[in-house]
């Protein structure tokens, strides 16, 4: 299963790779053709990077859990969840069938329809039609044609669906998120006139037991928190509103509705990385945008040069265009504004909203409580910044190493050395490989011990 999970993560970061690129360079678009999510799906389709494309898989996909969020229709399509663009109804076509009907494998709803009714466990799902190009009501009666004829043999023949449900969603890039609820069984179909005056294909499907809690619940409860959160209604549970004590752009709340633990309260909120001894500034030969009119995310810029080319490290709204071991940012030598400059994403602070929240499971740990895009920025590892040759140090790591600690805890210590090379599962997206710069090993450790924030307080708990 970790292995099949692993193929998942890989094409969703290959097609958010890909739809990066093609957003950022819109060169050679087509008129109905220029959406860079399409463009994306068509080229991992072209070689061969789907998966589960030569075959249509019937009930759970490999890798792909109750829960799991989806942006775009076309990330579902590469990972085999659903196999259409636009029609809701995801079918296996006869001729594949030896009964000689077809069968349909997943749907999206969206309760687009006056007929839809969802209450989560059931659901009345309305069949497709025709409607005009910019949503509303079908203007035509349907038929049990296509997807609609699929979904009343899967009925008839006990075939379970899956589920996506589509939500709307302000921190999506189309407004938009794709919801995966897991697996329903077609009690009935039936056909009638509808609310909208026009004949219906109508069809109850019901959420199959024993599976994981319904993901398009957690994603409403989230809402509904945010929204009590941002009102400054305090919900139960909850130790503080802000432990960063309004260090950070915005709140960071601590949630326990565990046990009576307040080891977060004990700690010193630091929301920056602070050196023992601040180093003078090294004097540059070559400095980036000296006039502070160059457009920093231009190839001549200096400081993106060594990023290794191929273009700026992010995208115009501040997302990791790839995968890198390490990204240089314009800094206090360059001419370019702070405020704007786009080489400038980790300085500007934490923009997402997280919380620190303990579980029976994991005991103390960070979640969020809405969408954060692929490569997007979310916050610095802080703490007291040490020589990784400080004698504290190495004291630490030998007793860490006999009490069998991980590779990245020492005692306190945080050590960026050792942290696994996972930016390399989003290195080239099936580009050339990148040039990357030569780029030093780093010389130091994090103390955790008594100041950190909230990333680096939780692995220390453990």
């Amino acid at each position: 299963m970790l292995q099949v999970r692993t193929m998942v993560r890989h094409a969703r970061l290959v097609f958010e790779a890909l739809r990066g690129r093609y957003h950022r360079n819109p060169e050679h678009h087509h008129v109905g053709r220029n959406r860079a999510d399409m463009r994306a799906l068509s080229a991992m389709i072209d070689g061969g990077l789907c998966l589960y494309r030569d075959v249509r898989i019937v009930g759970p996909v490999p890798g792909v859990f109750v829960g799991d969020v989806f942006t775009y229709r076309a990330e579902l399509i590469v990972v085999g969840l659903h196999s259409a663009t636009q029609a809701g109804i995801g079918y296996v076509p006869a001729s594949h069938l030896s009964e000689g009907h077809p069968v349909a494998t997943s749907i999206v709803s969206s309760g687009a329809y006056l007929d839809d009714h969802d209450n989560g466990d059931v659901l009345l799902y309305t069949g497709s039609a025709r409607r005009p190009r910019n949503g509303g009501n079908h203007y035509s009666d349907q038929e049990f044609q296509r997807g609609n004829l699929a979904l009343a043999y899967s009925c008839k023949y006990g075939v379970e669906v899956r589920v996506i449900r589509c939500h709307d969603c302000d921190a999506s890039p189309n407004a938009k998120l794709y919801v995966y609820d897991g697996l329903y069984k077609v009690e009935s179909s039936t056909y009638g006139p509808g609310k909208s005056g026009r004949e219906v294909c109508q069809f109850k499907l019901v959420r199959l037991p024993g599976q994981d809690a319904l993901g398009s619940n957690t994603w409403r409860a989230a809402r509904d928190l945010t929204n009590a959160l941002d009102a400054k209604i305090r919900p139960p549970g909850y130790l503080t509103m802000d432990m960063s004590t309004v260090k950070e752009a915005v709140a960071v709340p601590i949630r326990n509705t565990v046990d009576q633990d307040l080891s977060p309260l004990e700690f010193e909120y630091l929301a920056r990385p602070e050196l023992q001894a601040v180093p003078k500034p090294a004097r540059r030969v070559d400095k980036c945008c000296i006039y502070g009119k160059t457009a920093c995310a231009a190839s001549g810029c200096t400081c993106v040069k060594r990023n290794g080319g191929g273009g700026p490290a992010y995208s115009a709204d501040g997302t990791l265009v790839r995968g890198r071991p390490v990204v240089y940012e314009c800094g206090a030598s360059c001419g370019c504004p702070p405020g704007s400059c786009p080489n400038r994403v980790t300085q500007r602070s934490m923009r997402h909203r997280l919380e620190v929240s303990r579980s029976k499971e994991t005991e103390w740990g960070v979640r969020t409580l809405y969408l954060i895009q692929p490569g997007a920025f979310i916050c610095e590892f802080t703490g007291d910044v040490v020589a990784a040759d400080h004698p504290r140090v190495a004291n630490a790591n030998g007793n860490a190493s006999a009490a069998g600690a991980s590779t990245e805890e020492w005692g306190g210590f945080v050590d960026p050395r050792k942290f696994p090379p996972r930016w390399r599962e989003w290195e080239d997206a099936g580009e050339e490989p990148p040039r990357f710069a030569q780029y030093p090993t780093p010389g130091y450790v994090i103390d955790v011990s008594t100041r950190r924030n909230l990333v680096t307080m939780c692995p220390c708990r453990h």
